[in-house]
């Protein structure tokens, strides 16, 4: 059974994430569902279009594991003593959002209309649409949106997008997946919109073992009006489904032509510590790159580097260097590059967290001969998890503010047989509440805004009287439980 919380909604926000994600008119290139942080996969190492690998089912905000989330709203800032812009998120009792509503800040007026993002999902809470608009001459103006259905088992089978332009949507792209009866994916087709059609790129057919593992798939591009085969690539894995090898080659001059040869290794706890990549040159494989991987014992990655091949020996190239707290938030991400037989100093990120792993603060810094405000990228952190959802791009700075509390309570459990009074309150509050069942007692827990504690104590009878006048003015939570239900009240104490 999921536990009952309540914590301090303190995050973040996307201002430029959006524009990147909405511009009319704008190619997009199709997204990559193969995210390894900067680290190579076999598919992006010998480019290949790993955009008909079929995405892994999840929500949009990573909510599906302990909590569900009510009306919520987060706060980002970059300097000054007022967010810049702050979102206001609404979520289903499934902690899917619903709403997503970015609002800037405008001097003298207080917040102001700036985008809108809507989601809607199925019963399963498979993400059905999504609809971004942006706020002109005081209207919702739609920009792009997205569409997905599914098969009978919920998985995604098409997956459409469209941009808004000249008052009608333009097809963007489309994804189209096709399962075996073992729930295989054994065909991806991605088509680019033209007009109001939609014309064939690529398709692939994948091959599996016995145990579901792909065992090879031929690739193949639209040409003159067909279908003709223009890649192919294997693989071997382990008995536990780590990739092993890589193989792919192309089709040239009739026949097939060895392109690029991958070797994965893997230490004893499935963390990947080398990855070879090769070229075919000369009738022969000849070492291209190596990757080499670190970790620490609670395994954190805390180093890849990147070796080349130079003059028969593995040359140094490029590392990054990660730091952990002790509840292995990413602290800092250094980038660092071989120059006159010594690692210099490139790009670091800098993070900070509040008790329950969210961001507070992003930093990023370039090296001039010592640490600089530099724009780049910045992630963000909600429950100890990069956020999917964000990508703040050329800024150097963001930091957090507090403007409202996430509330976490339990579904399926009466919401309506406890009462508080009175309310408002300044010396003494009294709780009704049904009664725990035989050698239980319930408990009562009063919040502050910033999620902290400031009062608790058990409940033994059904009215029990409680004592506030020793908590400052202000607004409160007070979280009522027992093995009968759960509910969560708000108090202000005048």
């Amino acid at each position: 059974m999921k536990t009952p919380i309540l914590l301090s909604g303190l995050l973040f926000l996307l201002p430029l994430y959006f524009h990147a994600q909405v511009q009319p008119g704008k190619t997009v290139p199709a997204p990559r569902f193969e995210r390894s942080g900067g680290h190579p996969t076999p598919a992006l190492i010998a480019g290949k279009p790993d955009h008909l690998i079929v995405p892994v089912k999840r929500n949009m905000f990573d909510s599906s594991g302990y909590v569900w989330k009510w009306d919520t709203i987060l706060c980002y800032k970059a300097s000054g003593p007022a967010p810049d812009y702050r979102v206001t998120r609404k979520y289903n009792l499934s902690g899917d959002s619903l709403v997503q509503l970015t609002e800037r800040s405008q001097s003298g007026t207080g917040y102001v209309n700036f985008a809108r993002e809507s989601f809607t999902f199925d019963s399963a809470g498979n993400w059905l649409s999504y609809l971004s608009e942006k706020w002109e001459n005081n209207a919702w103006l739609n920009q792009s949106q997205k569409k997905f259905a599914y098969n009978s088992t919920s998985d995604l089978a098409d997956w459409k997008t469209a941009w808004w332009q000249n008052n009608t949507w333009v097809n963007g792209w489309h994804y189209y997946y096709h399962y075996d009866s073992n729930g295989l994916n054994d065909t991806s087709m991605f088509q680019m919109g033209q007009d109001s059609l939609w014309v064939n790129k690529l398709l692939e057919i994948p091959s599996y073992d016995i145990n579901g593992y792909m065992t090879s798939s031929l690739e193949y591009s639209w040409i003159n009006n067909g279908w003709s085969a223009t890649s192919k690539f294997s693989y071997t894995n382990d008995s536990i489904g780590n990739l092993l090898t890589w193989s792919g080659q192309v089709w040239e001059n009739s026949s097939w032509v060895n392109s690029t040869f991958v070797t994965i290794t893997y230490d004893s706890a499935g963390n990947r510590i080398l990855l070879v990549t090769k070229q075919w040159q000369n009738n022969d494989w000849v070492n291209n790159e190596l990757w080499s991987y670190t970790y620490d014992g609670n395994g954190n990655n805390i180093m890849y580097m990147s070796q080349i091949w130079s003059g028969g020996s593995w040359a140094n190239s490029f590392r990054s260097l990660y730091l952990y707290d002790t509840c292995n938030n990413m602290l800092s991400q250094t980038s660092q590059s071989w120059n006159n037989s010594s690692w210099q100093n490139g790009d670091t990120e800098q993070y900070t967290y509040d008790a329950w792993g969210n961001s507070i603060t992003g930093k990023y810094l370039h090296w001039y001969g010592g640490w600089q405000p530099y724009n780049g990228s910045l992630m963000v952190y909600a429950d100890h998890q990069r956020d999917d959802h964000v990508n703040l791009i050329e800024v150097y700075r963001y930091e957090t503010v507090l403007d409202s509390i996430l509330v976490f309570v339990q579904p399926g459990l009466s919401q309506e047989q406890v009462t508080l009074y009175p309310n408002p309150a300044h010396s003494r509050i009294y709780i009704s509440s049904p009664a725990a069942s035989a050698g239980s007692h319930g408990s009562v827990t009063l919040y502050d805004l910033r999620g902290q504690v400031v009062l608790s104590q058990k409940l033994d009878l059904e009215t029990t009287g409680i004592d506030v006048g020793g908590l400052k003015p202000g607004v409160y939570f007070v979280k009522v439980s027992n093995n009968r239900m759960t509910q969560v009240l708000k108090l202000v104490r005048n």
